[in-house]
């Protein structure tokens, strides 16, 4: 009988410890099942004209704003841009505010025409979003990019 109950008892504690993990790795797959919905694709790109050789700004068909938020575009901004970080603050009535802890690549190391591109990337981008109409970015003011609001009337390509 002892001898029943010690198996008993180990069975138990072995398919309890058993089902335990399971239910941990369910729950993230079904978050990163989620996420994966979502298409992180940044809406618009700043690329350099077939013909002019000047730099254009195109949406990008691939991009599907379905159910997207702010900073889902943030996010996409930083996947493709990592050396800028670029954070979601909120949104001020029908402007984003957003800021960039560390902005030296951006306005040390791109240049003048990559920092204009990355601003007008992420304006077009996040105002591409109903109720979105300018975006203000904070930053500390390098040689290339100043920080301020942006709408996309003030990028001319």
């Amino acid at each position: 009988m002892k001898l029943f109950k010690y198996l008993f008892l180990a069975t138990f504690s072995f398919a309890a410890c058993q089902s335990e993990p399971s239910k941990n790795v369910t729950a993230p797959e079904k978050e990163e099942t989620m996420d994966s919905e979502k298409t992180l694709v940044v809406p618009w790109n700043v690329q350099i004209g077939d013909s002019t050789n000047a730099l254009e700004i195109r949406r990008d068909p691939a991009a599907d704003m379905t159910n997207l938020e702010p900073s889902d575009i943030v996010d996409a901004l930083n996947l493709k841009y990592p050396e800028i970080k670029l954070q979601w603050v909120k949104l001020d009535g029908e402007k984003a505010l957003v800021s960039i802890a560390d902005a030296t690549y951006l306005t040390q190391q791109t240049g003048s025409e990559g920092a204009q591109a990355y601003l007008a990337e992420a304006t077009y981008s996040l105002t591409e979003l109903k109720g979105i109409t300018a975006v203000e970015f904070d930053f500390e003011e390098g040689d290339h990019a100043r920080p301020g609001v942006y709408k996309r009337t003030d990028f001319k390509f």
